[in-house]
C-alpha cells in the first residue's frame, strides 16, 4: 500500500477534482480547508487533519480503511463489508509520523538531515493514552532494520519513541544517535561518565560509550513496538 500522501492523491484523482476543486466542493459544506493546504498533505509537507479525512468518507465515500492503508477498496460502495462512515470515527484516531529514515538494530544507518514524513499510522486515542501521558506531538515512529535486539525487536517491527525522554536516569531501550549513526539499543549508565550499549541478541557483543570524547545523543526512548505475530 502507497503512503498517505499517495492515498490523498490517488482519492482526489478518482474524485475527479483539481485540488481548486475539491477546495471550493468542500467549502460548501463549510469545511474550510485551502488547496495550498490539500497540496501540503498530498506532497506529505504536513499531517492531514481529521476534519479533511472524515469530509473525505463522508461527502466522497472514500473508504476510510483504504486511507488508513488496510484495505485495497478505494470506494466504500465497492467494499465486501459494505463500509460506512459510521464504522470509523476519524476522530478517534490519532495520526503520528512514521519517520523516512530507519534506525539499525544491527550495523547502525547514517544519520541524515531528518526529511519530511512520507507516512502517518492511525493509533485510537484511547490506546495511546493508556500507554503514554506524553503528548502525540512528542511521538515519532521508526521501521527497525537488523536483529541485534531480536527478542525484543524484530527486524520490521515499528517502534513509537518519546522523543521528551531523552535522560538515562533508568534503564531502558533507546534511539540513540552515536558517531553519526542511529541505533536501537537498551543504554546503561556506567562509571566514569560512560554509556554501556547493549544489544538483546547475545550473537553482538556490548560496547562502552566515553561521553567525554565520542559524540552521543538519545533521540528519544522506545515505549511501545509492534510487528507481525504470526510469523514462524
Amino acid at each position: 500500500m502507497n503512503s498517505m500522501p499517495d492515498r490523498l492523491k490517488r482519492a482526489r484523482a478518482e474524485i475527479g477534482c483539481s485540488v481548486e476543486e475539491l477546495a471550493r466542493n468542500l467549502s460548501e459544506y463549510n469545511i474550510k480547508i485551502s488547496a495550498r493546504t490539500i497540496y501540503s498533505y498530498e506532497l506529505g509537507e504536513r499531517q492531514p487533519s481529521t476534519m479533511y479525512l472524515e469530509a473525505l468518507v463522508k461527502f466522497y465515500e472514500i473508504n476510510p480503511f483504504w486511507l488508513l492503508g488496510n484495505s485495497n477498496e478505494i470506494f466504500c460502495a465497492d467494499s465486501q463489508h459494505q463500509v460506512t462512515y459510521a464504522d470509523v470515527d476519524m476522530s478517534n484516531l490519532i495520526f503520528l509520523p512514521l519517520i523516512s529514515m530507519s534506525p539499525s538494530a544491527g550495523a547502525g544507518s547514517l544519520i541524515r538531515e531528518k526529511e519530511m514524513t512520507k507516512d502517518f499510522v492511525a493509533f485510537a486515542k484511547k490506546w495511546l493514552t493508556n500507554i503514554t501521558v506524553t503528548s502525540p506531538n512528542n511521538l515519532v515512529l521508526f521501521t527497525v532494520k537488523g536483529d541485534s535486539m531480536e527478542g525484543e525487536i524484530s527486524d520490521g517491527d515499528l517502534i513509537m519513541v518519546n522523543e521528551t525522554m531523552t535522560g538515562l536516569s533508568s534503564e531502558g531501550t533507546y534511539v540513540v544517535s552515536i558517531d553519526d549513526k542511529l541505533y536501537v539499543k537498551i543504554l546503561q549508565r556506567i562509571p566514569g561518565n560512560k554509556v554501556q550499549v547493549i544489544s538483546k541478541n547475545t550473537k553482538y557483543a556490548p560496547f562502552t560509550v566515553d561521553l567525554n570524547t565520542e559524540y552521543f545523543k538519545i533521540i528519544g526512548k522506545v515505549i511501545w513496538s509492534g510487528g507481525k505475530s504470526d510469523v514462524n
